[in-house]
């Protein structure tokens, strides 16, 4: 009997023990199926990376800038505009030069004459002319410059477009990969469902929730599909990428950190943006534009050396004459010096407007250099939001096998941490478009990897005026 007592004692030790070990067995098994359905979603959510061989030739976007600065219509027509200028030049240059005339008239008339001829040929060499020539010419020489730096302000501004066309190109095609994860994960909870409503275990309305969810994801993926589809074929047309070539699209998330003081982009501005340049510019073309008028105070005095010859019924004439010819607005009551103080006037205009331009370049680069480090914590703020929901969603997956929540639940923490990942990558799109408008107004890359530029302008006289 007492025999028995310690068989049955033993076996309920072992029983005990046996269930004890069960549960921890079931508590293990639990947790591995979690994981590997976690790690299914994110597989399932991350795209199948392709090989160079598949994309063919693949570009840089470095390399995609400089195609795009030899090949875009709008530097094309910059460059137009220069060839245009820069001939113009070479005519005020030629103004120095004789310049050669004739007329020749031979007809048959009606009268005692029924012949007449007239030649009247000649050469004039400009000797005194007030300066005028010299000012054109400055003139037209400043009209080069500023369309120099045009050039560089359309190339900047093609640059631009390009890296914002690539930014928007990378963030439809992260929506898209977020998008083709959440059908992916939608479809299989709706399957699941579906299943469970035909067996009124749930209700319909978790059936018509689901299906809703699913639709609205269906929706995103087509929509994101579809604009990044149409960014990337303007990004190529504008960049000129051939059937064999691709564009190598980096990460999102590849992006490079703003300095600590806006200083240091408002000093790099100043050494290399043309707005600055081209504000002295205008106001030297205006100043020779002065000076023309200046000129015509003086008297023009040209040498000259004519061959005339006049065969008609009162004049028979064959003469060569050599001289000055001479040529003086004395005085016009007033028309020419009103024009003067009317340029003087323009020029202080020129003057003010070129200073407001700068301001408003400036307010404009503090502007974005403020609103990059709001964004810059804003991502911060999304990805502790990600962390946050990864991790609500993980606990959720969990208490789902355990059979302590319901497919609710797991849904709305997916479509919550989903919803995260879309609002980081907007975070991201917005800050990378800041750091690209920075660097338009500043050049600071160019700056930090050393490049040469043309030294800054000597400050005019009215700078200097100004400044004291």
């Amino acid at each position: 009997m007492k025999a028995l007592k310690r068989l049955d004692k033993s076996l309920g030790t072992f029983i005990c023990k046996r269930g004890k070990t069960t549960k921890l067995l079931s508590i293990v098994v639990t947790l591995f199926v979690a994981a590997a359905f976690f790690a299914h979603s994110l597989k399932a959510a991350t795209p199948d990376a392709l090989s160079p061989d598949q994309f063919g030739s693949l570009l840089t976007l470095d390399e995609a800038v400089t195609r795009a600065l030899q090949s875009h219509a709008e530097v094309k027509r910059a460059f137009a505009r220069l060839h245009k200028e820069e001939s113009l030049y070479k005519g005020s240059l030629a103004e120095f030069f004789p310049k050669l005339n004739g007329e020749v008239v031979s007809a048959f008339a009606t009268g005692e004459k029924h012949f007449v001829n007239f030649v009247d040929t000649g050469i004039e060499q400009p000797i005194f002319q007030g300066g005028k020539i010299v000012a054109q010419k400055k003139k037209q020489k400043t009209l080069v410059e500023s369309e120099q730096l045009k050039l560089e302000q359309a190339k900047l501004d093609v640059e631009l477009g390009v890296r914002v066309l690539y930014a928007q190109v990378l963030q439809e095609k992260e929506l898209t990969r977020i998008a083709q994860g959440q059908v992916k994960e939608l479809a299989v909870e709706y399957a699941r469902i579906k299943k469970l409503v035909d067996q009124e275990i749930l209700p319909r309305y978790e059936f018509f929730r689901i299906e809703t969810l699913l639709q609205g994801a269906k929706h995103a993926l087509v929509k994101h599909k579809e604009s990044y589809d149409y960014l990337f074929t303007v990004l190529k047309e504008t960049v000129g990428v051939s059937e064999g070539e691709s564009l190598d699209l980096e990460p999102l998330g590849d992006f490079s950190e703003l300095d600590e003081s806006v200083l240091t982009y408002l000093t790099t501005a100043r050494q290399h943006d043309p707005v600055y340049k081209l504000k002295d510019l205008r106001v030297q073309e205006k100043q020779y534009e002065k000076k023309e008028l200046q000129a015509d105070r003086y008297p023009h005095l040209s040498l000259t050396a004519k061959w005339n010859q006049f065969n008609d019924v009162f004049v028979d004439t064959n003469r060569v004459m050599l001289g000055v010819v001479g040529k003086w607005n004395i005085w016009d009551f007033g028309r020419l010096g009103s024009k003067i103080k009317a340029k003087s006037h323009e020029i202080e205009e020129m003057k003010w407007e070129g200073e407001l331009k700068v301001r408003q370049y400036e307010r404009e680069i503090r502007k974005v250099f403020h609103q990059s480090r709001a964004v810059r914590e804003k991502i911060r703020l999304t990805e502790a939001l990600i962390n946050e929901r990864r991790e609500i969603y993980k606990n959720e997956k969990t208490r789902l096998i355990a059979g302590e929540k319901g497919t609710g639940e797991l849904i709305d923490s997916f479509i919550a941490l989903e919803e995260a990942k879309i609002k980081n990558i907007e975070a991201v799109t917005e800050y990378r478009l800041l750091l690209v408008k920075l660097g338009r107004k500043t050049d600071f890359e160019a700056y930090l990897q050393g490049i040469e530029s043309e030294e800054p302008v000597a400050p005019s006289q009215y700078d200097l005026e100004e400044e004291e």
